[in-house]
């Protein structure tokens, strides 16, 4: 997602949808009367046209409804909210009049609440965190030379491209005081360097031929923590053209994506274990994570994403306090979708669970 503008102080926040999950996170922080402004078209007749039987022409324009209705549409990248007119083309439409804004992938959108709640904020820095990819390494080798780049949002930036004078055939990668040992170790030092200043989460290695699975095996048998953070893929070629490959295949994305899903699989597994072995190092529900939060034992925090949107005020105005309390004690609090089967388990459990950094008082 690309995020234009967030000004939290005046509840506006401007941004384009880059794909599926960010419409939802969009679907997930929208509420009724939130006020949101997007291009949009309404088939308009003019003056001229009264006599005429057709119903208008369709015209583009851009116009700010106060939502009452909404819905997600995930299999066609669209999200829906319908909502009376506050502001448009005064020569085109009226204010008051009802309207839906169909919001697709790659428009630009603008949200104004008067308050953003903690939980909310939290939607929109979680998908910002994820989208922007800025833990994403990418990695293209060749026989003797390598290409690596870091990716975020707005841009891809070659860190490093080199080669070395590798003489004769490729030998095992044990032989590190090989000229192709070497190559490989050079190339080692400086993907550590950049996941220890950048705190990668994601390392793509590809290239064609033997040379990238010769050069994951020879990872695995030094640093086993970065071995399990690549993913292996096979590009037609190396350099800046093999990297173009990568990005076309939009493998960045679907890596987050998936890194996402799998930490909160996880956490929940994490829940459940300790629930089971009766560590008393976890809980769950509303009161007893609220207790767990009062005296300072929580690690992490997770929130099914339908407790944003719960009819229960209070209840969501205290489930954003303990988002707030829980940030300023510097523990995580992770929101999980119920779209995934970790959130609708989360869901199952009350919508709230911790995992504690110790056990609590009887």
């Amino acid at each position: 997602m690309k995020i234009l503008k967030k000004d939290y102080k005046h509840g506006i926040i401007e941004l384009i949808p880059e794909n599926t999950d960010d419409l939802y996170g969009i679907y997930r922080i929208l509420k009724p009367g939130d006020k949101v402004r997007a291009s949009t078209s309404r088939r308009v007749r003019r003056k001229d046209d009264e006599g005429r039987a057709d119903t208008g022409e369709r015209v583009k324009m851009t116009l700010e409804v106060e939502v009452e209705e909404l819905a997600f549409h995930g299999f066609g990248d669209n999200l829906r909210f319908k909502g009376t007119v506050i502001d448009g083309p005064d020569d085109l439409i009226s204010l008051g009049s009802y309207h839906t804004i169909s919001l697709s992938l790659m428009e630009k959108i603008r949200i104004l609440k008067t308050n953003w709640a903690p939980m909310e904020k939290k939607v929109i820095d979680d998908i910002e965190k994820a989208s922007m990819l800025a833990k994403i390494i990418i990695v293209t080798i060749e026989d003797n030379s390598v290409c690596v780049a870091l990716v975020t949002q707005f841009s891809t930036k070659i860190i490093s491209e080199f080669s070395s004078a590798v003489s004769g055939k490729y030998m095992e990668p044990q032989q590190h005081s090989s000229d192709m040992g070497q190559f490989f170790q050079d190339v080692l030092q400086l993907i550590q360097d950049i996941v220890k200043q950048h705190d990668t989460k994601v390392i793509i290695l590809a290239g064609p031929g033997f040379t990238p699975e010769n050069f994951h095996q020879f990872i695995k048998s030094r640093d086993q923590q970065l071995f399990e953070k690549i993913s292996l893929v096979h590009v037609s070629t190396g350099g800046r053209v093999g990297l173009k490959e990568v990005l076309s295949t939009k493998l960045p994305e679907k890596i987050a994506n998936e890194q996402r899903v799998a930490y909160e699989t996880r956490l929940i597994d994490e829940v459940l274990k300790r629930l089971g072995q009766d560590t008393g190092n976890v809980t769950y529900g509303l009161d007893n994570v609220k207790r767990a939060l009062d005296m300072g034992a929580i690690e992490t925090l997770m929130i099914s994403d339908d407790q944003i949107s719960i009819e229960d005020l209070e209840k969501r105005k205290t489930i954003d306090e303990m988002v707030d309390a829980n940030s300023k004690m510097r523990g995580k609090t992770v929101i999980m979708s119920i779209n995934h089967e970790s959130g609708e388990q989360l869901s199952k459990l009350g919508g709230l669970a911790a995992l504690l950094r110790y056990p609590l008082p009887d």
